[in-house]
């Protein structure tokens, strides 16, 4: 009937309708799927940036030192810092080692707000050891804080009385204590060590407390460069303090707190007294890499620790490759003659010098021709931290007889090149620098010379010969090839 007719058609409208909504709402579901997948991959990233990244959030100007803290991330991942490696190449030298330490995490004791926790990296040399004190106080800055058996009610300081003052100390404390730190490389492992901390924790701009050994200040006239390289981690000026002559850092005895005298709080400090190792020697599977022992791994953690303090000392930017940098190749020879001074006054002669060293230098100049430049540098005579850095960036191959040094080619551009020479008391068994090219991603030669008067080498034209082959040899348009470690 027409009735009949009516509601059918009725029903096929409403039928429509549902199916058109519903339609609509298998669109309005996968639209939304699609959105949470994407807000859970961005949250992925940036919970990722935040783990492994961490960034200096003003620009902080020294009153007395030049130096500008860039807005940059401590640790810079680059794809161009990212290698295909062996698993344990990525094991050792990228950031998967700050979650091998944060994961080491152990509380030591708690007490009210005072807490002690210890972050130990077992498999490397000497198992470094992070330790963090929250909420302690000392009577000095240099205090010796018993680490094995420490009690955290002997630092709590809501339970002392004290009428000579108290004084608190905001943000987080380093206290640092370089190992050599007349000898660069010696020192480097300190500085590095101090990145590393930071990433590992997350810090940015802590207060470095450098602990020096009595009478250091006054022997060491390195001791302004040592300052000088700390700088590039913290706004804040170092606090430089001379230990008395009694200190010696230990894991034993008894912390002690005299509430006679005035006393410092601290809610955030940091020790890691394990200068003596870095990640340029670290130990795995007894094998001593860095001074002894090959490795080829290539280290988005070293080129970013030393991107970072190369940035902050107001030197260069990654713009360019070694390559690009002009149509002639920059060649910066590092010598070892005599230089004032290592003791105040005095004329210290280092071991390994070259016979006519001048005159090897414009051998191998006339040899190379006018496609390369040879500039002199001695890195040993009271060159500052920011010339030596500067001057290592700006070369396009280092070439130099086995020595601190050499250090500096840690801040060479990617892809730039090292020739190391070696002879006299330090032969090829030596791979410390070789081991320094391979982390910051540059070429590697090395050569020996003879043995000439006393403890210094001598050469020939045939050394001549060979040093220009050296360095003609490394194309700066090119990756260093990587052979995985045994």
């Amino acid at each position: 009937s027409p009735d009949e007719v009516e509601i059918m058609t009725d029903l096929g409208r409403l039928s429509g309708r549902r199916r058109r909504a519903a339609n609509g709402r298998l669109a309005a579901q996968g639209v939304a799927t699609v959105v949470v997948l994407a807000f859970l991959y961005v949250a992925v990233l940036l919970w990722e940036q935040k783990h492994y990244f961490v960034e200096v959030e003003e620009t902080p100007v020294h009153d007395d030192i030049p130096i500008i803290i860039a807005r940059s991330p401590l640790i810079f991942h680059s794809n161009s810092y990212r290698h295909n490696q062996s698993e344990k190449c990525s094991r050792d030298v990228s950031p998967i080692l700050f979650d091998e330490w944060r994961r080491s995490k152990e509380v030591i004791c708690t007490s009210n707000e005072v807490s002690i926790e210890q972050l130990k990296l077992g498999r490397w040399e000497y198992k470094p050891t992070i330790t963090v004190f929250k909420n302690i106080i000392l009577n000095h800055l240099f205090d010796d804080v018993n680490k094995t058996n420490v009690s955290c009610e002997v630092f709590a300081s809501n339970s002392l009385k004290n009428d000579a003052g108290i004084t608190t100390m905001n943000g987080p404390v380093f206290r640092v204590m370089l190992f050599d730190a007349s000898n660069p490389y010696e020192g480097f492992h300190g500085v590095l060590n101090i990145a590393m901390v930071m990433a590992t924790l997350n810090i940015t701009n802590p207060q470095l407390v450098h602990m020096v050994p009595t009478g250091e200040m006054e022997s060491n006239t390195r001791f302004p460069s040592i300052v000088e390289m700390l700088t590039a981690f913290s706004s804040l000026k170092p606090i430089i303090v001379e230990l008395p002559s009694s200190w010696r850092l230990t894991d034993n005895g008894t912390a002690v707190l005299n509430t006679d005298q005035p006393m410092i709080t601290l809610p955030y400090m940091v020790d890691f007294p394990f200068q003596g190792t870095s990640i340029m020697v670290t130990k795995t599977d007894k094998a001593l890499r860095g001074r002894g022992i090959d490795h080829h791994c290539k280290s988005e953690i070293f080129r970013g620790a030393t991107d970072f303090i190369r940035t902050n000392l107001g030197i260069g930017d990654d713009s360019t490759d070694a390559s690009d940098v002009n149509s002639t190749i920059q060649v910066l020879w590092s010598s070892r003659g005599p230089y004032c001074c290592r003791a105040a006054g005095t004329i210290y002669t280092p071991t390994r010098a070259i016979d006519n060293e001048q005159k090897l230098v414009e051998a191998v100049q006339t040899s190379l021709g006018s496609h390369y430049n040879i500039t002199t540098v001695d890195f040993g005579a009271n060159m500052t931290t920011i010339d030596s850095v500067e001057a290592a960036f700006k070369s396009d191959i280092i070439v130099g007889v086995h020595g601190a040094g050499l250090v500096w080619s840690a801040f060479m551009k990617q892809h730039s090149g090292l020739v190391e020479m070696f002879g006299g008391n330090r032969g090829t068994a030596n791979r410390h620098y070789h081991n320094i090219a391979s982390l910051a991603d540059i070429h590697y030669r090395s050569l020996m010379l003879d043995r000439g008067k006393g403890d210094n080498l001598s050469w020939n034209e045939e050394s001549v010969d060979q040093i220009a082959r050296k360095i003609q040899s490394i194309n700066l348009k090119e990756e260093p090839s990587a052979n995985e470690p045994k």
